[in-house]
């Protein structure tokens, strides 16, 4: 009787530890690229921030750090161009990094020497992880770590540009600040709003919601394995409408894509079955307000 009940408390101190990869305390930087997509007419595939436009970026301290939250909004005015002779669209992909600057040097050191380590071990061919170097996960010059990396594409109908979908491809959780116990996995949610901005055919300006979308990924697992195994697509949306008689314009069209990424624990958080719920509801105005909807929330 006395083995078992030691039994029991051991592993109930076991499933209390903490996950390495989690609980990593730093400064973070959350970011939103829009990336161009490489054509006849030379446009070089680059990742370009955007103008950012009312960014905010949080982390919800009463959760006892179960529970982070983050927003920002990206915003170009080439949606479009005719530089090949043919409209289409100039960038086709949505970059969501976030980076941390870890504060404990013994923290730091540890997955710094992980991430490398994982790195050397990946075979570099085409497809997964043969867009990411190791500078980019390891940037010596901002004195930072990758910890999340996600692509969704947007994709055209192959008859009409301005129809498009999205397309959530790669996903990857290198560690997190949010804190994980060692017998829980990360949860995840990601919202996304698109907005456009055009002039009618008689010039009059019009704006609108092109598409909202959300994400919710259960048991994410840290490394550099791709969370995605098949691409999850979104329904087809009308996008900025394009008109024939632009020939003159060499590029056109304001896109304003804004992001929130929530991050979770699994079933010992407070928070777990309230939270993804509120944020359901409250989606649209998270991502226009930023953090002051989220104090409201948890309030």
């Amino acid at each position: 009787m006395r083995f078992l009940i030691v039994l029991l408390l051991l592993f109930a101190f076991s499933s209390c530890v903490t996950h390495k990869r989690s609980f990593v305390k730093g400064n973070e930087d959350f970011v939103v690229e829009l990336k161009r997509s490489s054509s006849r007419g030379g446009l070089i595939d680059i990742a370009l921030q955007g103008v950012v436009l009312g960014a905010t970026y949080l982390v919800e301290q009463n959760s006892q750090s179960l529970v982070s939250s983050y927003v920002q909004s990206v915003s170009i005015n080439d949606y479009y161009n005719n530089f090949t002779g043919d409209i289409e669209k100039t960038y086709n992909e949505i970059h969501i990094k976030k980076y941390s600057k870890p504060i404990k040097i013994d923290q730091k050191e540890y997955v710094e020497n992980l991430l490398e380590t994982e790195y050397t071990s990946i075979p570099k061919t085409r497809g997964e992880n043969s867009y990411l170097e190791l500078n980019e996960i390891i940037r010596d010059e901002q004195d930072d770590l990758l910890n999340f990396h996600a692509v969704i594409g947007i994709l055209s109908d192959p008859e009409n540009p301005g129809v498009s979908r999205l397309s959530f491809n790669e996903l990857f959780i290198l560690f997190s600040k949010t804190k994980v116990y060692q017998d829980e996995n990360l949860n995840a949610k990601i919202s996304i709003l698109v907005e456009g901005e055009w002039r009618n055919q008689d010039g009059t300006p019009n704006k609108g919601t092109l598409i909202e979308q959300e994400y919710v990924f259960k048991d994410l697992k840290y490394g550099y394995g791709n969370q995605i195994n098949e691409p999850i697509l979104s329904p087809w949306y009308y996008d900025i409408p394009i008109y024939s008689d632009l020939e003159d314009v060499s590029s056109y069209g304001v896109l304003q894509v804004s992001i929130q990424l929530e991050e979770y624990e699994g079933k010992k958080s407070k928070y777990v079955n309230k939270l993804p719920d509120l944020l359901s509801k409250n989606k649209s105005s998270i991502i226009k307000q930023g953090n002051s909807i989220i104090e409201k929330i948890i309030d």
